[in-house]
């Protein structure tokens, strides 16, 4: 019972002793709790967009004020840590104003993903600045902090799971909100505050300080054997596979367009991972493996670049194939510096990685302008070759090969969820409001994603969806409503329920043993219509020159009647996949028109 009222004596002591320590960071976590509560109350009139530019704004400024922290304390300026700590608060409100939109995008999420690494990267640096501290113990400090954080802030919400829930079973009804509630006030601000907590003040002289740091680099034995008799020899054995794919490229000259980058990427980002890890280790396999994977690491980037480029030149550059190659030159430039350096320290593979990751979010070289850029010169290209811009105007075509249409589809619609093609002068404005459905308009042809198979005749792929344009005539229909079929559901379950004078009605899906679906509609006892999909389906497949885009509603539209009712189903979208012709998918949502004739 003692240990117990020790341990939760020395957290409230660690957690108090952080406030002081890091108290805008502590506001910041604060700050993004509250409005992650508001959020997941969703209290009406709430403008979501605005609460999320909050929660970006919050987590740079708990970042950097971090980040200012330990810069304070490498430097011994503490007397000037309301100076700091004032041009934080400038700096996150600038962040906000500057760094946000009123929407939520990639661009904003690629953004704080980059500038929070490069701050992270900054406070893990900072300590061993000038070689004041070993980096590696530096590290070291900070993977078991936030490993026993982690793992304490899991365990702790599951505990407090586990007694809602009980709770909510024996005693009474809790709010189903309560559980997100628990993970916000655990993950988003007991977690971090307890991470910082451990971590010890790293240039202090103080005698308390250095006991603490001596605990902190104190390299655990489970660790020890996991990173140098475990992970070692199975980063060493998936090089070898490597080595071998390299050889074989070599050999046969047939370089790899698409697969060989995320995973020379990942092995490179987990191979310095346990680099850092293993630098204060001195047991053959760490001694080996930091002196052979630098030299190892460079010809297999080298591949990985040369992969990239042969699909940039083909497909022109985006947002992943940029940071694709920047971490393969930072993989190199890191390698060289290890291999020709004299200390080898390892810190310089978390300043670089700052660097490079500042370099890429910093115009006219981040990867939003030189993807734009690419993108809008390969989508100016294909257009100015098939004579589409006359005097910065566009021009409709409607007969186009069916690679160029490919293209055109696929990089304007890149440009156009990027928020780019606004930017094009010849962009007509009067249709970015209602881009998909106005693609024909700007164009000349429906959008097209079918380049097919050599010997392959038939598409096996068909997507379509009713363009927002059209109105719907809801005259001498008594009801409508909505419902969703899936080939893949189960036999007898209900997809739609309606009323209609009195009587009450059902509808249900058959599939058949290829997955063609008949839509039935029944009363409380018999079956009184039913609808096959088999050739409406085939139709669309004849009536498309594309694997993908919109439809008018007389091409979606079913309609049927009996003496008992009259229906007309409206697809509103419709996925069908014929690669396995025995096992056919097929997935659409359906406005359903009922009534009695």
């Amino acid at each position: 019972m003692s240990r117990i009222k020790n341990f939760i004596n020395n957290m409230v002591y660690n957690l108090r002793e952080t406030a002081g320590r890091f108290p805008l960071t502590i506001v910041f976590l604060a700050s993004l709790s509250g409005v992650m509560f508001l959020m997941i109350e969703d209290y009406s009139g709430l403008d979501i967009d605005l609460l999320s530019r909050y929660m970006f704004a919050g987590i740079f400024g708990a970042f950097l004020a971090t980040a200012v922290r330990f810069m304070l304390e490498r430097f011994e300026n503490i007397k000037n840590s309301l100076i700091f700590y004032g041009l934080t608060i400038l700096l996150t409100a600038g962040y906000f104003y500057f760094m946000t939109d009123d929407i939520v995008n990639s661009k904003m999420v690629i953004h704080l993903l980059v500038i929070s690494f490069a701050l992270f990267a900054g406070y893990l640096y900072l300590p061993s600045y000038k070689n004041a501290m070993n980096f590696g113990n530096v590290a070291l400090a900070h993977f078991k902090s936030a490993f026993t954080s982690i793992l304490y802030g899991i365990v702790l919400y599951l505990g407090i799971a586990a007694i809602i829930g009980a709770i909510d079973i024996l005693l009474y009804d809790v709010d189903y909100k309560s559980y997100a509630h628990a993970a916000n006030i655990i993950f988003i601000f007991f977690t971090p505050m307890y991470y910082l907590s451990l971590l010890p003040k790293f240039n202090s002289r103080d005698e308390t300080d250095d006991a603490k740091k001596e605990i902190s680099f104190l390299y655990p034995k489970f660790l020890d054997i996991l990173v140098s008799y475990i992970t070692i020899p199975l980063i060493s054995a998936f090089t070898a596979v490597l080595i071998i794919y390299f050889i074989k490229i070599l050999v046969t000259g047939v370089w790899p367009v698409g697969q060989v980058g995320p995973m020379v990427l990942g092995y490179s980002a987990v191979g310095y991972f346990i680099y850092i890890l293993s630098s204060n280790l001195n047991n053959k396999f760490s001694v080996v493996y930091r002196k052979v994977f630098p030299i190892i690491l460079i010809p297999l980037v080298v591949m990985q670049l040369v992969s990239s480029y042969i699909r940039i030149d083909a497909y022109g550059i985006t947002e992943s194939r940029y940071y694709v190659v920047l971490f393969g030159i930072f993989s190199i430039v890191c390698a060289l510096v290890l291999i020709l350096g004299k200390k080898k320290n390892p810190n310089t593979i978390v300043l670089l990685s700052a660097i490079f990751a500042l370099l890429s979010i910093i115009p006219p070289v981040d990867a939003f302008t030189v993807s734009k850029n690419s993108q809008a010169r390969r989508l100016t290209e294909i257009l100015n070759r098939n004579n589409m811009l006359v005097d910065g105007q566009i021009v409709k075509k409607t007969k186009l090969s069916t690679d160029d249409m490919f293209e055109i589809t696929n990089i304007s619609n890149y440009m156009h969820e990027m928020g780019y093609l606004d930017d094009m002068d010849w962009f007509p404005e009067e249709y970015a409001d209602n881009y998909y459905g106005n693609f024909k308009n700007i164009y000349g042809f429906d959008q097209y994603y079918d380049r097919g198979f050599p010997g392959q005749d038939e598409r096996l792929y068909f997507n379509a969806m009713l363009d927002e344009n059209e109105k719907v005539n809801i005259e001498n229909y008594d009801i409508f409503f909505k419902m969703t079929i899936h080939n893949k559901r189960e036999p007898d379950e209900v997809t739609g329920e309606f009323s209609l004078k009195d009587k009450n009605y059902m509808v249900k899906q058959i599939a058949d043993e290829k997955g063609y679906l008949t839509i039935t509609v029944l009363d409380e006892t018999n079956i009184l219509m039913e609808i096959p999909m088999k050739e409406f389906i085939d139709g669309l497949f004849e009536k498309s020159n594309a694997s993908k885009g919109t439809m008018d509603k007389e091409s979606l539209t079913i309609e049927k009647q009996n003496d008992k009712l009259k229906v007309k189903l409206l697809i509103n979208d419709i996925n069908v996949d014929k690669y396995n012709p025995d096992d056919i998918y097929i997935y659409a949502n359906i406005y359903v028109f009922v009534a009695a004739p």
